[in-house]
């Protein structure tokens, strides 16, 4: 079955457009109008694709993808920050995460997948380190009455209240992480009572329990994502789940690599380090079928895809690569 995929990039050509079949893709065209779009999320119904714009006025951008090889934008909005890195959708509203200025906001979205105006906008501070707060990612908790955003620049993950009604947003807690740990992205197990956060100063994931009545997360142990005589620094950048909950896969930036590790009923345990198949790898994804890995090569301008043995869930060599300037995100229709 030939599936469309999505890529960003920075520098590049916008929204690239291409075929997945068996493994290989194929690129078929670009959306150039889509400036700099450095993360993705689709619709409840996938019917449209958001992106935002890392520019330092931040822009997001509705692209209809009903004719999923022929996109179109549909509109465009400020985002309400600097430099946006992530987005999600929940429920009726799009929310985005800030690098530059450490700004989470929500934007109400119209009955045609428009976002509407800035509705709700909280900084993440820390008034008493006077820290740079940098929101790096922001996640709905398995609920949708919680989100989860990363502070890489404070060493913490914030627990928010989210009003699904409203879009407003508060802060509830926290987690503190250890100095210079730097949280850029988590993932929860699908269990829904587990969290692991990705290090991107120190290269760790860090396991946490999630309790969603209390909406509090509680700190477990850390361990590294990096192989012997990595460099130093490795700058991890995206950690996916398998969709059992076993293997947890991670892009590190300075050794060009992906780390597999084996979740337990404790820390999760590196397993093996591979080849990301090209230079800076940013983002990376599951194929539709769980068989395939991708994995975005920004420096390289590669997107590389690697085999996963379903038994181990352990990656292949890199089975082939296609050309996309910039490339740092990469996702399915």
């Amino acid at each position: 079955m030939t599936r469309t995929a999505y890529i960003g990039t920075l520098d590049g050509d916008g929204l690239v457009v291409a075929t997945e079949d068996g493994g290989p893709l194929t690129v078929t065209g670009a959306l150039r109008q889509v400036r700099e779009p450095s993360a993705l999320a689709f619709s409840a119904d996938r019917s449209t694709l958001y992106a935002v714009s890392e520019l330092p006025e931040g822009v997001l951008t509705a692209v209809d993808i009903t004719d999923p090889q022929r996109p179109a934008v549909l509109a465009e909005q400020l985002s309400g920050g600097a430099g946006p890195t992530h987005l999600e959708v929940v429920g009726g509203h799009l929310v985005t995460a800030h690098y530059s200025d450490g700004v989470v906001t929500s934007h109400p979205l119209d009955p045609d997948g428009s976002p509407g105006p800035l509705g709700s906008a909280l900084l993440l501070e820390d008034p008493a380190s006077g820290a740079s707060p940098h929101a790096h990612q922001v996640v709905p908790d398995p609920s949708g009455q919680w989100l989860l955003a990363t502070a890489l620049g404070l060493d913490a993950v914030f627990v928010l209240r989210f009003d699904r009604a409203t879009g407003a947003l508060a802060e509830h807690s926290r987690m503190d992480l250890p100095a210079k740990t730097g949280p850029r992205h988590l993932v929860f197990h699908p269990d829904g009572t587990r969290v692991f956060v990705l290090g991107e100063l120190t290269p760790t994931v860090t396991a946490a329990a999630w309790d969603p009545a209390a909406g509090v997360l509680r700190r477990g142990e850390s361990v590294t994502v990096t192989g012997p005589g990595a460099p130093d620094p490795t700058y991890p950048a995206e950690i996916v789940i398998s969709p059992d909950g076993r293997f947890l896969y991670v892009t590190t930036r300075g050794e060009n690599g992906v780390g597999v590790l084996r979740i337990g009923p404790g820390a999760p345990q590196l397993v093996q380090t591979s080849s990301s198949g090209g230079a800076w790898p940013r983002h990376c994804s599951l194929g539709p079928d769980g068989t395939w890995l991708y994995v975005a090569n920004q420096h390289s301008g590669t997107v590389a895809w690697l085999p996963l043995d379903p038994a181990t869930g352990l990656p292949g060599p890199v089975a082939g690569e296609v050309t996309v300037r910039g490339a740092c995100w990469v996702t399915f229709a």
